[in-house]
Formats: structure tokens, sequence, C-alpha cells
């Protein structure tokens, strides 16, 4: 059987689009890049926002008019959320649950093999993702998330630890530990030994031989220990960037959010780690027209913004979802919306800027891509020497600018 595979969304749902390969290509599928050579066509879907779903349906239009004998399968979070609003597109679309995923290959037709945990290669990337938890139930009043992927769930250790070394050894000179709520990883050790939490495995990790780096997803700012970055300054093993999403600057709305903290709090995380790791890329995600954030609210933000001298920024205007608290308030005007959000990203260019201008002229080693380019360690993006061997770290020069074209990879 011929498959194709589309992935919207997260690393985590890129990680399980993978798993989902690899299975079915054990049990003899062949994957193909054209969904019009396809018998099967399988969608991951992502809900974070209503331009996803919007997204997600016009491509799955696309392959029913593309490809009409295939079979058309739906997955992941939108799946999961508004299953009746993709079957509606087409009595032949078929829809499989969050929790139907691991038993989507057998439900098409595949004829599984003895399973082996997790993935041995990542043909698709120099770099590799390893989704080792999954689950969140975060009060944010805004996100459709904890509703689709509520059940927490954390890899035991020993696969994590199987896993990474496999896809090192196997050429993969960076690996991204991802998952929704990566901070909150607790994973068994197997007997009666008990359970490490993030750092624990981080421990672990850095042990294993090979010339590698790991770089983390995403951290809530709780979730930024000083053990965490005290282990960090200590290994060349652990990429000196975090990504910690702040989504306001206003402490009123980020109660209003149902944000846990402060914006004092996200202050003195990022003054930590660059006490520990002054040459740490602190990049982050801000959301833009909550319903309850006013002009003097946004102001805030921007200026905080700009106060923290972030290397790099998200930028999500705010879109209602149904089944939300917040989707019982009254949006602010699309206008708004667009004219703040264009604000801060003009704001994360210039930041961006400043921070690459810290490191010119200096040598770190990135990660090559097959574009010939790569990412160094704290997020910067460099032009390789010729012949750069694809998916190892080499050493490079910092240039003023960043290369050009579109990146094969996002960190």
């Amino acid at each position: 059987m011929k498959i194709f595979l589309h992935t919207f969304g997260c690393k985590a749902n890129q990680y399980d689009t993978e798993l989902l390969r690899a299975r079915m290509e054990r049990a003899g599928g062949v994957s193909v890049e054209d969904s019009r050579h396809a018998d099967l066509c399988l969608v991951n879907s992502c809900s974070v926002t209503a331009a996803a779903d919007k997204e997600c349906r016009q491509f799955v239009r696309r392959l029913l008019r593309d490809n009409p004998r295939a079979r058309v399968v739906v997955t992941g979070c939108y799946a999961t959320h508004s299953p009746e609003e993709l079957r509606s597109l087409s009595p032949k679309v078929e829809v499989y649950s969050n929790k139907e995923k691991d038993n989507l290959p057998a439900c098409v037709g595949f004829e599984l093999k003895p399973e082996v945990f997790g993935l041995s290669r990542y043909p698709t990337r120099a770099r590799a993702f390893v989704k080792i938890q999954d689950g969140c139930r975060a009060p944010c009043r805004y996100c459709i998330i904890p509703t689709v992927r509520s059940e927490a769930w954390s890899k035991p250790v020993g696969h994590v630890l199987k896993e990474v070394e496999t896809l090192a050894r196997e050429g993969h000179g960076e690996i991204v530990l991802t998952g929704i709520r990566l901070g909150l990883y607790k994973g068994e050790l197997g007997g009666k030994k008990g359970t490490l939490g993030l750092v624990g495995l981080l421990k672990e990790l850095v042990r294993l031989p090979g010339e590698f780096r790991l770089r983390l997803s995403s951290l809530e700012v709780t979730e930024v220990s000083d053990d965490l970055l005290k282990l960090a300054a200590s290994t060349e093993k652990i990429c000196r960037h975090f990504h910690v999403p702040l989504q306001s600057g206003d402490d009123k709305v980020l109660k209003d959010m149902g944000r846990w903290y402060k914006y004092s709090v996200f202050e003195e995380r990022v003054r930590r780690i660059r006490e520990r790791l002054p040459d740490a890329a602190v990049t982050s995600d801000v959301l833009v027209g909550y319903p309850t954030e006013t002009d003097a609210a946004f102001r805030n933000t921007l200026e905080r913004v700009e106060e923290l001298r972030l290397s790099g920024l998200h930028v999500f205007r705010y879109s209602s979802r149904p089944g939300t608290p917040a989707a019982e308030l009254k949006p602010l005007p699309p206008a708004v919306l667009r004219a703040r959000a264009a604000q801060l990203l003009a704001l994360a260019d210039r930041l961006r800027g400043e921070f690459r201008r810290r490191f010119v002229g200096t040598t770190r080693r990135a990660l090559a891509e097959p574009s010939g380019a790569g990412w160094t360690d704290n997020y910067l993006r460099v032009s390789l020497p010729p012949g750069s061997p694809v998916g190892r770290l080499v050493p490079v020069r910092v240039g003023s600018e960043e290369p050009s074209g579109v990146s094969d990879e996002n960190p």
C-alpha cells in the first residue's frame, strides 16, 4: 500500500506522524511524496487556532479532489475536537481521535509486526524529534488542547535512552525532546525503582556516547528550574536555547487568561537563565488580542518584551475556540489584532538582529542541513562550509546576515 502523510502543528504531532510512518512501512507500506500516487492519505491535524482548523479542511478538500480513489484518513487534535466537521467534508473522510491514533495502522488494514518502541531514524530531517511526554491539564482559558490531549503520559526512561542513542548513532546530530508539557515529564525507571523527572532524564541522556546535542522544545516558566540551568551550564550536550511562553506582559491579562504566574516570575527566570548561560537564546510565545487586553495592557506587553531583550518571538493572534471559557467573551476587532501583531513582529525582528550582532565573528557549532545552512545551539541561522555532512555538528563562523531562503527545519 502506498501511503502519503502530512502533518499540521507541533513537534509532538510531527513525531507521531513519523512513528505512524515507521510502523506502516515495517508492515509493508511504501511512503510517497505525491498524494496523487497514494492509496492512503493520512493527515495528522492541529486545532490550536481556528486558522489551523481551516487550513486542515482546505488540505483535505484538495486531497479528495486530487486523488478521488484514495482513502483519506484524518487524526490528531482537530479530529478529536471536531470530528463531525471533518466528516461533513465527504463521506470518504475517515476520522480517528488522538486516543485511537496508536491503533490507526491496524484500523486502515496493516497487519502489524511485533512493535519496536520508538524511532530508529528520521528520514525526512537532519534533526530528530523524540516525544517523551503527552497531555496537558493547564488552566488556560483560551486553549482547547487540554480537552484533546488531557491524559498525562511520560515515556519510560529506558525507552527514551534507547531511542536517543539509536538516533544519534544513525547520524542525527541533534535530538529535540518534545511534549505537550515537557517540564511535567516523569518517566518510570522500571521495576520498583521509581521515576525520573526531566532533569534526572537529562542527566542520563548526556552520559550517552556519541557526538550529539539535545534541544528542549518548550518549557513553561515555572518548569525552568535552577537545577535544569545548572545542568545545562555544565555540558555542551544541551543547547543554549530556552523557549518559554510568556503570552502576555500584563498581569491582569495573564490572570484573565488563566495563566498561573505574574510577569515578575517570568522576568526573574529570564534573568536566572542569563546569569547561568550568558550566551543562551531566550525565545517566547505571545498571544495578542485576548478579549480583555486593553490598549494599556498591550503596551505593557510591548514594553516588557523589549525590556527582556528576547532573542526570538512567535506571535499569535487570539482565536476563539468553542468549548473554552474565553469563547464566551466578546472578541476584539480583527483590525486591532492585526495591528498589535504587526507591532510585536517588528519588535521581534529588531531584537533578533540585536541578539545576532552579539555573536558576529564568533565560532559556534551548527547542525548541517541539506540546504547548506544550519542552526547553532543558541538559535542562530548560519551558512555552512561547502561539503558539510548533513546531520552532523560542524564549527561555523557567525556572519552578520542570516542566510537567505527558507529553513529546512525550525528548532
